[in-house]
């Protein structure tokens, strides 16, 4: 009996008892669509005008007292007008309020369909081109929404309804807050679903329009990947993720991958804004993708109130477990870079002895043998005999002045790092080197640099080399005329014609720009054609077109190559013509602390043209970045691949 009383209870606490109840006189409700933390969704018939409507019945909770009552009635009735102030399709129409049982009800059109995240439980992934739709459908709402001064706060998958015609709407404004309207939710308790919440919002930040963003970036990445962007388990620990940990770089997102990546930036002024959101998802769809790969269901969604204070100490302790190990990162890349350099050039001395010591012998003996002549003519003869007597002294000389740098590079490499420090700032006459004694500027180029402007996003205009351009042969040896070493061969490099001490393929020279601190081996005819900021070693071509290379330096260097990659591309996207990113991966280069490639097509000076830009980091002070660019249909021909072979194999910095 009383098993049966309970079950009668529960029962009437569904909602059952009230099947075929007659609202205001006009809403006769039907089925129960769906149920959440706050009230109950019924299917009903308006009879007055007979017609399908959707209603939304608050209910409360057991044990709820009467300030939480009224609390939780004014955020309904503020979710009904929130909706019936935004103008745009992708929302829902609020036909009535009714007021029953001391407890508002809202009349709300119907749509048939399930949400966005029901969809995909039972149809996998979206495609790009879909998840782009759904995403221009559901920002469209929220610039209705932001025009009025409503941020929704609570956009995620389980809040878009996807209708039978396709019809893409938002729904759910129960937790939106109203400019102008006091603050309904508890102090202190931060209200929504962990995965989608912005980092400022979980950080107890007053929010904007931004933070609607962010949980748009969220809803496209859990559209292409089946999974939210950040889920740890529990809520505290997902929202520590949200503040202090790089989203998981999506597989699936193909073109869209950028627009996520945007949306998902954790610093608010550097996120995506509507207008470049708007943007880059029309290009997406035009865009081909990729079929998306399957993956597991995502976890069930719940708005949950969560303590700012717990979430506050959970993310300071993060934030110090994730430094300390950074620094420890750090501090070993460091000594590696270290021993790898000393260990590169004791090699190089050495190699440079040896080559001297063979070349002194054999002139040496050359000069032994040459049989004195006989009847010298009174100009020739002495001339001959004294040049022969030079080469045998020069010889020696050059033999003896390598002897001592390898001598003095073995002492550098085992010296200690304040003697280190301050060897490294000067060349080998004890005056500060060009990099040195170079203005330091932060610029555009390099991975990770502090402006804003990469090297794929900058602008040309017309000048000359910032610095001394080496040509011809020259160039390619390091000495000028007379034997003289060049600037370039002093600084101990190894920037010889084949870079890193090789030879040179037919048809290229060495550029040396020590404004810029670098040298690089280029094809015959190339020269400086444009620049591309204060910070650009030049955009360098024949004739100002493709193919062409472009170097930057910055000294201040990031630490993630990739990630400054990242951050750069929705600018480049929004100012390019016909964009497609192709991959943005970490590389291996030489051993340096950070190297990422980024690789994109779009359209210059009437053509279609790809793009490979390499940043990365040397120290502390010294980052680059080097973009080749190519016709597109002859990216693959041998030209473009030589060039960009040779141009990465022999580039070396200076200073």
């Amino acid at each position: 009996m009383a098993a049966a009383v309970k079950a009668a209870a529960a029962k009437a606490a569904e909602g059952g008892q009230d099947e075929g109840r007659l609202l205001a006189g006009r809403y006769r409700l039907s089925a129960v669509l769906g149920k959440g933390g706050m009230g109950t969704v019924w299917r009903a018939q308006d009879e007055t005008l007979g017609r399908t409507v959707a209603v939304k019945e608050l209910r409360f909770s057991t044990g709820v007292d009467e300030d939480e009552k009224r609390r939780l009635i004014t955020r309904t009735l503020r979710e009904a007008k929130a909706i019936a102030r935004i103008r745009s399709g992708g929302a829902v129409t609020v036909y009535d309020v009714v007021d029953e049982d001391g407890r508002p009800w809202i009349v709300m059109e119907l749509i048939e369909g399930p949400s966005l995240a029901e969809f995909i439980r039972e149809n996998g992934p979206l495609t790009p081109h879909r998840a782009a739709e759904v995403g221009l459908a559901v920002l469209d709402v929220l610039r209705a929404a932001h025009g009025q001064g409503i941020l929704h706060r609570d956009v995620k998958p389980s809040n878009v309804l996807i209708a039978g015609n396709g019809r893409v709407v938002l729904t759910d404004f129960g937790i939106a807050q109203v400019e102008g309207d006091p603050s309904v939710t508890s102090t202190g308790m931060l209200v929504g679903a962990p995965s989608y919440i912005s980092p400022e919002r979980a950080r107890g930040h007053k929010p904007g329009p931004p933070a609607d963003m962010w949980s748009l970036g969220g809803l496209l990445y859990a559209s292409v990947e089946g999974v939210p962007p950040y889920d740890k388990g529990s809520a505290l620990a997902t929202l520590t993720a949200v503040m202090t940990e790089p989203v998981d770089p999506p597989k699936n997102a193909g073109p869209l991958t950028e627009v996520i990546y945007g949306l998902l930036a954790k610093d608010p002024t550097h996120r995506l804004d509507d207008a470049r959101t708007r943007a880059m998802l029309g290009a997406v769809l035009a865009a081909p993708e990729p079929a998306p790969a399957p993956v597991a269901a995502p976890a069930a969604e719940e708005t949950r109130q969560i303590s700012l204070a717990d979430a506050k100490e959970a993310v300071e302790k993060a934030a110090a477990d994730k430094a300390e190990k950074a620094a420890e990162r750090a501090a070993k890349k460091e000594r590696e870079r270290r021993e790898r350099e000393q260990r590169e050039r004791a090699r190089a001395a050495l190699k440079a002895a040896r080559k001297a010591a063979t070349a002194a012998a054999a002139t040496t003996a050359v000069s032994a043998a040459e049989p004195p002549t006989s009847k010298p003519s009174p100009v020739k003869a002495p001339l001959t005999d004294v040049m022969q007597r030079r080469t045998i002294v020069l010889a020696a000389a050059a033999l003896v002045v390598v002897l001592a740098v390898v001598g003095s590079l073995i002492a550098y490499a085992f010296s200690d790092d304040d003697k280190k420090t301050k060897d490294e700032s000067k060349g080998g006459n004890g005056k500060p080197t060009p990099a040195a004694s170079a203005p330091k500027d932060p610029g555009t180029g390099g991975a990770g640099g502090t402006s804003p402007k990469p090297s794929g996003n900058t602008g040309e205009t017309g000048g000359n080399a910032n610095g001394t351009a080496g040509t011809g042969a020259s160039a390619g040896t390091g000495t000028g005329a007379g034997g003289q070493q060049t600037p370039a061969a002093s600084q101990g490099q190894g920037a010889t014609s084949g870079g890193a001490g090789g030879a040179l393929p037919p048809g290229f020279f060495v550029e040396r720009n020590f404004g810029f601190h670098f040298t690089m081996a280029m094809p015959e005819g190339f020269k400086q054609t444009a620049t591309a900021g204060e910070n650009s070693g030049g955009i360098y071509s024949r004739d100002g077109g493709f193919p062409r290379i472009q170097v930057d330096y910055t000294d201040k260097p990031g630490d993630d190559a990739r990630l400054a990659w990242v951050k750069s591309a929705p600018a480049v996207a929004g100012s390019s013509t016909n964009y497609r990113p192709i991959r943005i991966d970490t590389v291996d280069y030489r051993g340096y602390p950070t190297v990422a490639d980024w690789e994109f097509e779009r359209e210059q000076k009437g053509i279609k043209v790809r793009v490979l830009n390499r940043g990365f980091k040397l120290d502390a002070t010294h980052g680059y970045a080097i973009m080749i660019s190519c016709a597109a249909d002859q990216w693959d021909g041998a030209e473009c691949t030589q060039m960009r072979n040779v141009a990465f194999e022999t580039f070396q910095p200076l200073g």
